[in-house]
């Protein structure tokens, strides 16, 4: 990844994304190390298709791990809103951080029953993890930058939801701008780095902005939120 590029998320972004981070650290980690225990009880390894399939899955696990971190320390939040005093939010990552001692040891504990699909206390407290671990994020997050407040300009900015008029057409359509991370165009969700969030960016409801495409075409601002 370019390490000068900001990795906006939302919090929602922030939570799917650590989610998914955990359950690869306590669950699909593990379960490649038995998958590789069990293909090397079979002997010889030359040409074990089970030994060869679970060394691509562990490369697989291993490699979006390493994204996920990556991204984890590197993330903007784009849609931060946190009225707590400073004060107040120390204390509450104390609390968390005990929190999350105790929850990791639920989780060792819950392993004895093996990690399998059909271990859903597993899959939950690990899903509790991922929750309190998001919430220690954003606090430390929220500390760290001198501003704990989404902006509220009412301009087009990163986690905006717009929605726009394409004029050539005269359709009304309605986008959210999210990082490159978390796109989604099928649901509404466009990356900043599209050329119409490049129009969109920085403008106000009423403006009249170009999408440069191989085909430029005009959209009007109709609504931000």
């Amino acid at each position: 990844m370019d390490e000068n590029k900001v990795i906006a998320l939302t919090i929602e972004g922030l939570n799917r994304l650590e989610k998914e981070q955990i359950r690869l650290l306590h669950i699909d980690r593990v379960q490649v190390v038995e998958e590789l225990k069990a293909a090397r009880s079979q002997g010889d390894l030359a040409e074990n298709a089970d030994y060869d399939a679970a060394r691509d899955r562990q490369a697989r696990v291993e490699a979006t791990i390493k994204e996920n971190d990556y991204v984890l320390t590197n993330f903007e939040l784009i849609d931060l809103d946190e009225p707590t005093s400073r004060n107040k939010l120390q204390e509450e990552l104390e609390t968390l951080r005990e929190d999350k001692s105790a929850v990791n040891d639920e989780i060792m504990a819950a392993k004895k029953n093996g990690v399998g699909d059909d271990n859903k206390e597993l899959f939950e407290i690990c899903d509790k993890l991922a929750e309190i671990e998001t919430r220690i994020r954003i606090i430390e997050y929220a500390l760290k930058n001198e501003t704990t407040k989404k902006s509220t300009k009412k301009t087009v900015k990163l986690g905006s939801k717009v929605v726009i008029l394409t004029l050539d057409e005269e359709e009304e359509e309605e986008y959210t701008i999210v990082g490159t991370v978390e796109a989604d165009p099928i649901n509404g969700k466009i990356s900043n780095e599209t050329p119409l969030a490049l129009a969109l960016l920085d403008h106000k409801v009423g403006d009249t902005v170009t999408v440069f495409v191989a085909h430029p075409y005009k959209v009007q601002i109709k609504k931000i939120d």
